[in-house]
């Protein structure tokens, strides 16, 4: 006879899953007890600790980030401040350059006067039209009523000589007696002559009077100088012509010419002492 019947099997069986089910929920109920156990501590440790820190990081971060920023700002302010005294410094050496590099050609060209160039040294703003000095003088060779050139064209004559200055007066002068007898070149064979009477200074241009009406004379036309009256040599360049204006009680024509030059910032002039192979 079997020492345990069908139903002793059958209790023992049940009592043998009832305890396996029972370790089997108290592992569980440990482990998640445990891992809930875990996650407060976490989320008790960020809030308190991770995240404010990581907001006091980020927070120092950005202000550095300003900071950088602002610092760049107030270096490009002051470089933006200085841009146009750069520029102007800039603009005023090219200006200089370009003179220069004119002054070369018209030595190597010019074939026909004997010549000293000279800088400008003092412009007067009471007299900025009127005359300029430059830093030659009799040491150079130069001689009151010598035309002066800028590198462009005429500009005026030496009124006064020292040692180792001279005084220019300018073509635009408000002084009425500075006149040139100037011609126009109609073409190979025909010119007009006429005499530079003044300056215009609310045009800036010059105002010429030509002795012939002729209806040849054309708007940029070149106006030189003709040598006549011992003023100036010929073949000076003055300007070109700008407009034409008739006149209806008396023969001839007045025209008014834009300089050949910018009275406001030629640096460099040259003074012509003669023709060359004179002595």
């Amino acid at each position: 006879m079997s020492k345990f019947n069908r139903l002793q099997k059958i209790v023992i069986g049940i009592i043998l899953a009832f305890v396996a089910l029972g370790v089997l929920l108290k592992s569980m109920s440990g482990t998640l007890t445990s891992n809930l156990g875990y996650d407060g501590i976490s989320m008790l440790k960020y809030a308190l600790i991770d995240h404010p820190v990581m907001t006091a990081k980020d927070w120092l971060q950005d202000l550095a980030n300003l900071w950088s920023v602002k610092e760049e700002n107030d270096l490009l302010r002051y470089e933006l401040s200085q841009n146009p005294s750069y520029k102007a410094k800039y603009d005023d050496e090219r200006r200089k350059n370009t003179e220069l590099e004119a002054a070369l050609k018209l030595q190597k060209s010019e074939d026909k006067y004997a010549m000293t160039w000279a800088h400008v040294i003092s412009r007067d703003q009471a007299s900025w039209n009127n005359l300029i000095t430059i830093d030659i003088g009799k040491r150079d060779g130069v001689k009151e009523g010598m035309a002066v050139e800028s590198v462009n064209g005429m500009i005026g004559k030496v009124a006064s000589v020292s040692n180792h200055t001279s005084v220019v007066k300018l073509l635009t002068s408000e002084d009425k007696t500075t006149t040139a007898s100037i011609k126009i070149n109609i073409d190979k064979k025909t010119s007009v002559d006429g005499v530079l009477q003044s300056y215009d200074i609310k045009r800036g241009m010059y105002v010429i009077y030509l002795y012939d009406d002729t209806d040849k004379v054309k708007e940029g036309m070149q106006v030189i100088t003709s040598g006549m009256g011992g003023g100036y040599p010929s073949g000076l360049l003055i300007g070109n012509v700008d407009s034409i204006q008739a006149l209806s009680n008396q023969s001839g024509q007045t025209i008014y010419v834009r300089p050949v030059d910018d009275f406001q910032e030629f640096t460099l002039v040259r003074v012509i002492t003669g023709a060359k192979g004179e002595k």
